[in-house]
C-alpha cells in the first residue's frame, strides 16, 4: 500500500514578506535639499537680524520642523520668528533649483513597489511644504500614505508620527522599516518600536547615530532587499 506523504512536506508555506511597509523621510533621504534649506535660512536670518551665520552653523536644523529649528538656533522672540519663517519659506522656493532626487532612489522605489511593499513618508515638512517643495519632483505617486508635521501634535524625534502611520495602516511596529538621514528619524523609529535604516548618502554626521541598518547608497539598499534582507 502506498505510504501517505506527511502534510509538512506537501503544505508549503509562503515565506512572509520582511517589512511590508517601507517609510521614508524626504529631505536628504529621497531628495538632496541641504543647500536649499541652509542657504535660504542663512539669507532670511541675515535679512531680519543683520547677523551672518555660516552654513555649517545651521546644519542642526536639518530634519526637524521649521518652528523647532528656531529653538535649536536659540531664537526665542516670537516677533523675530514670525518675520524669519515666511522669508525662509520664500527663499527656499527660490533655491529649489539646487535640490535633486538622489541617484538610485527611483530604481529603489520601483523595485519595492513591484515586490508589493507599501511605501510611505514621514516628514517634518508641513502639508503645504510637501506640496510645493516635494510634489514637483514627480515621485509622489509612489507613496500611499504621507504623514506631515501638520498631522501630529508632537513631531520627530518622538514616536507620534510613526504611531500615526502604524494606526492609519493597521500595522505592527515589526512590519515597518523607517529610512532617514538624521538622528531625529532614527529616534522616532526607535521610540515607536520600528526598525530603522540610516541613509548615509544624505547623513551629515553619522557618528553615534543608532540604527538597525546603515546603507551607503540607495543601490546598496535595493540590493539588500534583492538578497532577502540578510541580518
Amino acid at each position: 500500500r502506498a505510504r501517505s506523504i506527511p502534510s509538512t512536506i506537501v503544505s508549503l508555506k509562503e515565506v512572509p514578506m520582511r517589512y511590508p511597509h517601507i517609510v521614508f523621510d524626504i529631505d536628504n533621504t529621497l531628495i538632496d535639499t541641504t543647500a536649499a534649506v541652509l542657504h535660504s535660512l542663512q539669507k532670511a536670518l541675515r535679512e531680519v537680524t543683520g547677523e551672518h551665520r555660516e552654513v555649517g552653523q545651521l546644519t542642526p536644523v536639518l530634519g526637524i520642523p521649521g518652528m523647532k529649528a528656531f529653538e535649536v538656533l536659540g531664537i526665542q522672540s516670537p516677533e523675530l520668528i514670525f518675520k524669519i519663517y515666511p522669508l525662509w519659506e520664500k527663499y527656499m522656493n527660490a533655491y529649489q533649483h539646487t535640490a535633486y532626487v538622489y541617484e538610485g532612489i527611483l530604481p529603489l522605489l520601483e523595485y519595492l513597489k513591484t515586490q508589493g511593499h507599501g511605501l510611505g513618508i514621514i516628514t517634518s515638512k508641513t502639508a503645504r511644504q510637501y506640496e510645493t517643495t516635494f510634489i514637483p519632483f514627480g515621485i509622489g505617486g509612489y507613496f500611499q500614505c504621507v504623514i506631515t508635521a501638520d498631522d501630529t501634535v508632537h513631531h520627530k524625534p518622538g514616536p507620534e508620527p510613526m504611531n500615526a502611520y502604524l494606526w492609519m495602516n493597521d500595522l505592527l511596529p515589526s512590519q515597518v522599516l523607517y529610512v532617514g538621514d538624521s538622528v531625529y528619524d532614527m529616534e522616532c523609529a526607535q521610540s515607536a518600536g520600528t526598525d530603522s535604516a540610516l541613509a548615509l548618502w544624505g547623513c551629515h554626521d553619522p557618528e553615534g547615530i543608532p540604527s538597525t541598518y546603515r546603507f551607503a547608497a540607495p543601490g546598496d539598499m535595493e540590493q539588500w532587499f534583492r538578497d532577502g534582507c540578510p541580518a
